[in-house]
């Protein structure tokens, strides 16, 4: 275990893949930090390449839209365009989260090389974060316990289940459970290690996460899910947190971080609602203990104003809004991803195919502005 009191200057270098060294600045520029250095360079040269290819099209010259425009500094504007950048929670800037509109959704190479930028850049700001890194270690098919009791919260302990991919490793179920002294975590970041080089989760999709459970409680993570794609399924993982205490330190913090509420409830049930009532219910509604405790899905059928609601936040927190083919939702149904599931659609992909698409035509209404 390893504690550090560190800008996230680090990680966001890891993400954005930037290097140490001299840097070319812009005219003007001779006495910015060196933290503003690497800003600079990583939005010159590797964020506006992506968003030149696939944004400035519109958003260079489109009224009212047009955060690209180069008049005084694209950059800048950018900065100050509301919610396009956010340097309190860089994941969920609106430049990430924007999804498929008119113009294409970011890949997850992309989205990764613009977190690492927007990250730099609340470095640069002066954002300024205790860091609490866990050993790495290699997780196993199916359980797997990470004791929390080396970083100081004896009892405690975040458990999850693994299945290896061919494309990679998906994580279900992920818990805290808290001991004596209960439990305060803030920002669980998975960090993968590939030929002994950490890389952090791209998409970082507990951003925002604050959880404070007391003492014999236990809760879910996030979504309770994470989908590592292009690493090798024997990987190792660790966990870092931006805070990790007993949570009688937490200042009357309460309860779980998870998704916010849903925001195309209309979509859910147009959409989603048909499809998982007629594929999962019959499990994941409470006939199978398991099944539901995996993926909560009581309020599917409940068609009250009130029940879709709830319905929708239980299924939106089973996905990946910043890269939705691979929310658990998917992968564990999906007959080709290699998750163990009961249900593969009798292993017919072009029925999966018609369930996926079903379900994205509301994900992407909860992407949309």
């Amino acid at each position: 275990m390893r504690l550090v009191s560190t800008l996230f200057l680090a990680t966001a270098c890891v993400l954005a893949g930037c290097t140490a060294g001299a840097i070319a600045v812009r005219e003007g520029d001779d006495e910015v930090s060196a933290e503003e250095r690497a800003a600079l360079e990583s939005f010159d040269k590797e964020v506006m390449p992506i968003l030149s290819a696939n944004c400035a099209a519109c958003h260079a010259t489109m009224p009212n839209v047009d955060f690209m425009k180069s008049e005084p500094d694209a950059r800048e504007r950018m900065m100050e365009w509301p919610d396009l950048v956010n340097l309190t929670a860089p994941s969920d800037s609106l430049l990430l989260n924007k999804g498929s509109h008119e113009g294409p959704a970011l890949t997850i190479d992309q989205a990764t090389v613009i977190l690492g930028w927007i990250q730099l850049e609340r470095a640069a700001a002066g954002g300024e974060d205790t860091t609490v890194e866990m050993d790495p270690f290699t997780p196993i098919p199916g359980l797997n316990m990470v004791d929390l009791g080396a970083i100081g919260l004896g009892g405690s302990s975040i458990t999850f289940r693994m299945e290896p991919l061919s494309v990679g490793m998906y994580l279900s179920e992920i818990m805290l459970s808290a001991g004596p002294d209960g439990a305060h975590l803030v920002h669980p970041l998975f960090v993968v290690w590939q030929a002994e080089s950490p890389e952090p989760d791209p998409i970082d999709r507990f951003a925002g996460i604050e959880l404070a459970v007391a003492s014999g409680q236990s809760t879910m993570v996030g979504g309770g899910t994470a989908v590592f794609v292009d690493v090798a399924p024997d990987s190792m993982l660790s966990l870092h947190f931006e805070l990790a205490e007993a949570s009688s330190g937490a200042g009357g913090a309460g309860g779980g971080g998870g998704p916010a509420g849903c925001r195309a409830v209309d979509a859910f049930t147009a959409s989603a609602q048909p499809a998982l009532s007629a594929n999962c219910v019959s499990c994941h509604g409470g006939a199978n203990s398991s099944a539901t405790n995996a993926t909560n899905m009581t309020k599917v059928n409940d068609l009250t104003p009130e029940g879709q609601a709830a319905a929708c936040a239980q299924i939106l927190s089973r996905v990946n809004l910043a890269d939705p083919v691979n929310s658990g939702v998917f992968i564990a149904p999906d007959p080709g991803s290699g998750a163990s599931h009961p249900f593969k659609f009798n292993n017919d992909p072009n029925a999966f195919g018609a369930f996926r698409s079903t379900l994205t035509q509301w994900i992407d209404q909860e992407n949309a502005p």
